[in-house]
Formats: C-alpha cells, sequence, structure tokens
C-alpha cells in the first residue's frame, strides 16, 4: 500500500554564515578578516554542509516525483496545504514547524550533525533517501511527541508548544511578578520567572534549571519557578512540580513588562499587567516519523 503524499513542506534555517556575511543588511558583512581564522573557518564549513544536506535533500525530492514547497524560517506558511512537513537545519528549525504542524507528519533532518543541536531531527542526509522511500511506501514508523496548548492571549491562543515556556520580565535582570495557579491553589511570586515543559522539552533548560527528565513519551507535563525572591523569609508552596494532563496552569502578569517566550527566545509576545495565560496538556500530539 502506497502513502499518498501530495505536497511536502520543505523548511530550511539560514547558517551563521549566511546571515552575518553574506547577509547585505549585516554590519559584518565583508569584515571576516576581523574574527579569529578558527571560527571563521568552522562556520565557513557547516555552511557547507548545510547547503549540501538542502540541495541533496531537494534533489531526492525531485527525483522520486514529489512536488514540494520550500520556505525559509520565519516566512508565512499555510501548513495546511502539505501532507509532509521536512524540516533541514538543527532543533529549532524543527521547533518552528512543530508549533505549525496539526495532523501532518513531520520529519526532522540535521543539515549538520558534528555542530548543531538535532535532538529533534532523526535523519541525516545519508539515511535520508531510505527513510522517504518508506514513507513514500507507508512502511515508516510514527512516534507521538505532546505537546502544550497555550490560550488567553490572542496572539497565542492555540499555539500548540514541543519545547517549553517561559515567562518572565522582559529584562532578564528585572524580577518577574506574577501570579500562579495550579490545581486549586493560587501564588502571588516574584522571581527570575517561571519555565513549563513538555516532557519532550524536559532535557533542556527546565533541567539545568533543577527540574527532572520527563520519559520522552509522557503526557505529564512540568513547571520550576526560578530563583524564587525570599524577602522578609517569604515561604513558597508552589516551587516546581510534574502536574498529569489533565491539570492546567494559570499565569497572571503582575508585571509592566512581562514577555512569554515560547521554544527558545526567538518567540516572544508581551505579557502586560493583569492578563492571563493558560497552559495545558494540548490534545494533538506531533507526529513524527521514528527512524
Amino acid at each position: 500500500m502506497t502513502n499518498k503524499i501530495k505536497k511536502v513542506l520543505l523548511l530550511y534555517k539560514k547558517s551563521v554564515y549566511t546571515n552575518y556575511f553574506l547577509n547585505k543588511k549585516s554590519s559584518l558583512r565583508h569584515k571576516e578578516a576581523s574574527l579569529p581564522p578558527e571560527s571563521m573557518q568552522r562556520l565557513r564549513l557547516i555552511h557547507g554542509q548545510h547547503h549540501l544536506t538542502l540541495q541533496r535533500v531537494e534533489d531526492c525530492l525531485k527525483t522520486l516525483g514529489l512536488k514540494y514547497q520550500k520556505s525559509g524560517r520565519g516566512q508565512e506558511v499555510n501548513y495546511k496545504n502539505f501532507d509532509l512537513v521536512l524540516t533541514v537545519g538543527g532543533d529549532g528549525t524543527f521547533l518552528e514547524a512543530a508549533r505549525n504542524v496539526q495532523q501532518q507528519l513531520i520529519l526532522g533532518v540535521n543539515s549538520s550533525p558534528d555542530s548543531s543541536v538535532g535532538r529533534f531531527c532523526a535523519a541525516n542526509i545519508k539515511i535520508f533517501p531510505q527513510v522517504i522511500k518508506r514513507i513514500m511506501k507507508n512502511r515508516h514508523k510514527i512516534k507521538l511527541f505532546h505537546r502544550l496548548r497555550l490560550s488567553g492571549l490572542p496572539e497565542l491562543h492555540g499555539v500548540n508548544v514541543l519545547n517549553d515556556v517561559l515567562i518572565a520580565h522582559r529584562n532578564p535582570a528585572a524580577m518577574s511578578r506574577y501570579c500562579l495557579a495550579i490545581n486549586g491553589s493560587e501564588e502571588e511570586q516574584r522571581s527570575s520567572g517561571v519555565w513549563i515543559s513538555t516532557a519532550a522539552g524536559s532535557t533542556g533548560a527546565i533541567l539545568s534549571a533543577g527540574g527532572r527528565a520527563l520519559p520522552e513519551a509522557s503526557k505529564n507535563f512540568q513547571y520550576l519557578c526560578r530563583e524564587l525572591y525570599v524577602g522578609n523569609k517569604k515561604v513558597y508552596r508552589l516551587k516546581k512540580g510534574v502536574l498529569p494532563p489533565q491539570q492546567k496552569i494559570r499565569v497572571t502578569s503582575l508585571m509592566r513588562e512581562g514577555m512569554v517566550f515560547v521554544d527558545g527566545s526567538r518567540n516572544s509576545w508581551p505579557f502586560a499587567f493583569g492578563q492571563t495565560l493558560t497552559i495545558e496538556h494540548s490534545p494533538q500530539p506531533l507526529r513524527v516519523v521514528e527512524l
């Protein structure tokens, strides 16, 4: 039986070398000599590997007769038009696609395995041809990654998050003030912010901050309040914890310049005083091609 793939989205990143040294608007354009030779050599090598991978992925899709649309990170794309989403880059590129994918299959191709973090990228250019052929013949396996769903802010309503959410003041040196509500308990806090993470994202920033690594297939999610202010001998009840999928977290901003960061620093939205964000388990897990 053949799995009919009508159209593929090929989402790719631009290399660091492209952004800083080939971009006409970059202040570093034509200034390669001002940086250490070893660093420049490494950036050129990664740049070459990335573009070679991207070209070979395209060549493979053309050879197999698959229609595809090529799009760079950050560009407006209607994901509903595609049956399969391929990402070429690292985890950042994969996470961008993961926020927009609904029921489609997704496969990450790490374009530079020696230098790029690609935990979510199961494939590389060596095995990509075999993997895409298995998908076309419906002989692939699917792994489910559970996501978080956001609501309460118009810009983030219904967004699915694969990795994590950070709620904090826009200035990292400033104190974050908010009200945290979980399972009937509510508490006003001052801290450096709150991490909320999926199981898939639990080995990242939240683990470094003192959280737990959860089994990646778990529906549970967790929260951790960073550097809680203990002046005046303040005692907090809601410090950190692992929550079952039926529970929700509600955070109300007590900051004039609060921010919500989703899956890293590149995706952020204002979180003004009095606004409330709800974080809960998403009913739509991400369908990832497994090798």
